[in-house]
């Protein structure tokens, strides 16, 4: 596995993901203005539906001190992102079903300075609002994690 182009693997996603979406490098410019605006430049992020990364790639070039946990069901997706990402302690990727409910179990830290993710499936926002049910936290794009 170690001779896998993986930051090609990952252009590839990116490409892919463009067509669908033109302006996502806008869209995930404007989420991280506004973890910086709303917790600085070292923010711990939850990264939901991370597919093979794309966010916490953005989150770390932009802000070195940052720390992400990236989710997501996708074995493919997440080869692409654990490979990627590899080596590099900022980050921990999750496997977990957010329509589980206990899928919150499964992080690596029990609070979340932001929620990012760049996709609006219903499912994922389900899971949202079921990650959101105690109060402690908040899901809606970009909020605050307390």
């Amino acid at each position: 596995m170690s001779d896998t182009d993986w930051a090609g693997w990952q252009r590839s996603w990116d490409r892919q993901q463009e067509w669908y979406m033109p302006d996502r490098e806008e869209r995930f410019r404007v989420m991280l203005d506004m973890v910086e605006a709303l917790v600085g430049p070292e923010p711990r992020v939850l990264d939901l539906a991370c597919g093979t990364g794309s966010i916490t790639d953005r989150l770390l070039r932009r802000f070195p001190g940052a720390v992400s946990t990236g989710v997501d069901l996708d074995p493919a997706l997440l080869a692409i992102a654990r490979g990627t990402f590899e080596g590099d302690g900022r980050v921990t990727f999750v496997t977990a079903d957010l329509k589980d409910p206990e899928w919150t179990k499964a992080l690596p830290y029990d609070s979340y300075d932001a929620v990012l993710t760049g996709s609006a499936r219903k499912t994922h926002m389900r899971a949202g609002a079921e990650f959101a049910q105690d109060g402690s936290h908040d899901y809606d794009g970009v909020r605050r994690v307390r």
